[in-house]
């Protein structure tokens, strides 16, 4: 608490530069309220726009995607509509390179894989860390943008493999409405409103609102969803020299978790055990997420801009779901629907508040001839997570058979106790330039300095485990590109970028992890992204390698009583990926990835050893997926695709045999324009009804989606 004692007046202060900077303004605003022409942008009719990226602000610095030199995939609205994607998860199913896990490491909701390295700390809500543990939705989401490759000099502890930004729906200078009203197979139903209200010239206030509900897989259907949600954003000086925006974001969700089933000799189960649920109807996920922020941007008339966000979020989480097995002894050879399976608790609980201070200043000047773009920033943020046992709940569940599955809830006692706290405070400082050095020649460089504190309570655990850890750690972060752009339609980069992973990324400690200093990363990157048929279609493709080049193995510095730094491990990434518009009528959003990870070098004993030139797990060699629609005439719609994933296995288990196999899903569309105001919708999701395994983690595998049927009916007024 000290440490956040002492960085607060400099935060204090950040915001402080923002609100002084509006108030020496006022004078000249009132002697003219009117300013130098400021372009206000916002997002076109879903109708008209494409599946391209558009403008991003990933970087930092709002530009178009080609003058970013690293990789970077958008899913956008429209492509999320169109495929009738309700989740995070499901959003990301569009982007290559990207793989899912669940339950490593004592965490719950989104839990990814970027390039093969975990990035379930690198997910991000407009520009800020958004570490808390929950299953996300997109009700109120734009776009998502995923950046590829180290990236801390812009964001800080982790990304290695990249970051995931979620980017809010945001009021517009226009009064307009949606409604949206989805059935489906499996009792699905989904409500989602979008309410847009102009309040004056410069004001607006929108509202979107979500319901869903829906069964699970399985022929017996225990699994379920239900999830509420709510934001509310106000904006106003919208265009002006000063403009501010409050928003509030409310999800909340109480489910039926479903952890698949136990691997079965090096495979995921097979039949029946994919045809059902084998929880109990006591069990639940009841987890909630609120947070409110609050901005200002000040905004000159040379085009600079100073842009403050502070933001606070509450979260908690109680879990009480049902791991499956069979019992020992079952072989391929007497599976049979009379097999007992065996099933055991998995209880997790717990609560994060976390506080996020961030400011940008951007700006555009010449020194010696050259046209600069900079970024000045800093970040301070405080994150609390505390983590809690349900130590009286048994540890078993009754058992139950591989063809019958019972699903009679049980009793238990669910008092908690406190187990484990951890407070992190950081502060981040960066610059970053953008040089026009030559006539079609750009050359970014920038540099971040981060310090990161954590403080680790464990009083809940019984001895020795029950004494407090702590560490601090100061980084440094680069980040280098140079972009060759000799026409407006083509871009030619290099890019080199590091990054770095604390101890206590993920809010723990151990007595030797406290001792041991932070692991290294990097990643080198060349590409190129063309602007085809007039713009309206995007291509780009890279060749990158990520590489962790001093990461933590079980070999232990005695004298220090830390973990070697001595592990090494790479991922090679070719890509291709184009998204945009053939035609007027033809939309199309396809990539293609190929990954080579391997460990370089592990620990010193034999399972360490063994370890060399393995695939680390969650890396698959091959990623596809394609979606694409064809307008007929003035009423039709039509489309479809598929996503494809060769064989993968978990990570963290590289001398384990289990493995899942790969596969291909189709989707196809239907819609039809009933008027201008009014279109209806069917989505057909796993058309073939393929079994595929997409979450994989070391105890367990979880099926995907059935196929699924949903009509959706969008009203616009």
């Amino acid at each position: 608490m000290s440490s956040e004692r002492t960085l607060l007046p400099l935060g204090a202060l950040m915001l402080a530069a923002s609100v002084s900077s509006w108030a020496q303004s006022t004078a000249t605003q009132a002697e003219s309220k009117s300013l130098a022409p400021v372009t206000v942008t916002g997002t076109r009719d879903r109708a008209n726009q494409t599946y391209q990226s558009g403008v991003t602000s990933v970087g930092k610095v709002p530009v178009a995607a080609k003058d970013i030199p690293q990789s970077l995939t958008v899913v956008n609205d429209k492509l999320m509509h169109d495929q009738g994607k309700d989740s995070f998860k499901s959003a990301l199913e569009n982007v290559i390179g990207i793989t899912f896990e669940a339950g490593e490491g004592g965490r719950v909701g989104d839990n990814i894989r970027l390039r093969g390295f975990s990035a379930a700390g690198d997910i991000y809500l407009d520009g800020m860390r958004d570490i808390a543990q929950y299953n996300r939705d997109v009700f109120n989401t734009e776009r998502v943008e995923v950046l590829r490759g180290a990236a801390s000099m812009l964001f800080g502890r982790g990304s290695t493999g990249g970051i995931v930004n979620q980017v809010s729906k945001q009021p517009r200078l226009i009064t307009e409405h949606e409604l949206n009203a989805t059935i489906g197979t499996n009792n699905y139903q989904r409500y989602q409103g979008d309410f847009n209200f102009k309040l004056a010239d410069d004001a607006a206030l929108r509202i979107n609102a979500m319901a869903t509900d829906g069964d699970g897989r399985g022929d017996n259907a225990g699994a379920s969803t239900h999830r509420r949600g709510l934001a509310l954003d106000y904006r106003f000086g919208i265009g002006t020299a000063n403009e501010f925006e409050f928003s509030y974001y409310h999800l909340h969700y109480n489910d039926k978790p479903d952890w698949g089933f136990a691997w079965f000799q090096g495979r995921p189960a097979p039949s029946p055990i994919n045809k059902y649920w084998y929880g109990l109807d006591s069990d639940f996920q009841n987890d909630k997420a609120d947070a409110v922020t609050l901005s200002h941007t000040h905004r000159w008339t040379d085009g600079s801009s100073l842009k403050t966000t502070v933001r606070d979020g509450y979260y908690s989480r109680a879990m009480w779901a049902t791991q499956s097995s069979f019992a020992t002894g079952t072989t391929s050879l007497n599976l049979n629907p009379d097999t007992l399976v065996n099933r055991r608790t998995n209880a997790k609980s717990g609560e994060e508040h976390h506080t996020f201070l961030q400011t940008d200043y951007l700006t555009t000047t010449h020194w010696f001839g050259r046209k600069h773009s900079l970024l000045v920033g800093a970040e301070y943020a405080v994150e609390n997570a505390s983590r809690s046992t349900y130590p009286s709940l048994a540890s078993a569940k009754p058992a139950t058979t591989a063809g019958n599955p019972g699903s009679a809830g049980i009793g238990g006692n669910l008092i908690e106790r406190l187990a484990t706290q951890f407070q992190a405070t950081t502060l981040g400082l960066y610059v970053q330039d953008t040089i026009d050095i030559a006539p079609y020649w750009k050359l970014v460089g920038g540099l971040r300095l981060d310090n990161f504190k954590g403080d680790y309570e464990r009083t809940g655990n019984a001895a020795p485990n029950n004494t407090p850890l702590s560490r601090s750690d100061t980084l440094l972060s680069k980040r280098l590109g140079v972009m060759y752009q000799p026409t407006d339609e083509v871009s030619y980069y290099a890019a080199y970028g590091t990054s770095f992973n604390t101890s206590g990324d993920l809010y723990q400690f151990d007595p030797a992890s406290a001792n041991t200093e932070p692991e290294s990363s990097r990643n080198m990157e060349i590409g190129a992204k063309w602007e085809l048929y007039n713009g309206d279609l995007s291509f780009r493709t890279a060749l990158a390698r990520t590489e962790k080049y001093n990461e933590r193995n079980t070999d232990i510095d005695t004298a220090n009583n830390a973990y070697l730094l001595s592990g090494k491990r790479h991922t090679d990434a070719l890509e291709f990926e184009i998204a945009g518009r053939i035609t007027p009528q033809w939309d199309v959003f396809a990539g293609l990835g190929f990954l080579k990870a391997v460990i370089d070098k592990s620990g010193s004993n034999a399972a360490g050893l063994a370890e060399v030139g393995q695939n680390p797990g969650l890396s698959p060699s091959r990623q596809a997926n394609l979606f694409t629609t064809y307008r007929i005439g003035d009423k039709w719609r039509v489309g479809g695709g598929f996503t494809a994933v060769s064989q993968n296995k978990p990570a963290n288990s590289v001398s384990s045999t289990n493995r899942a196999p790969g596969y291909v899903k189709a989707d196809a569309l239907v819609e039809y324009r009933i008027n201008e105001g009014n279109t209806l919708k069917l989505n057909i999701d796993n058309l073939f009804d393929k079994v595929y395994y997409n979450t994989l983690y070391r105890g367990f595998a979880a099926p995907g989606d059935e196929r699924s049927v949903r009509v959706t009916l969008t009203s616009k007024f």
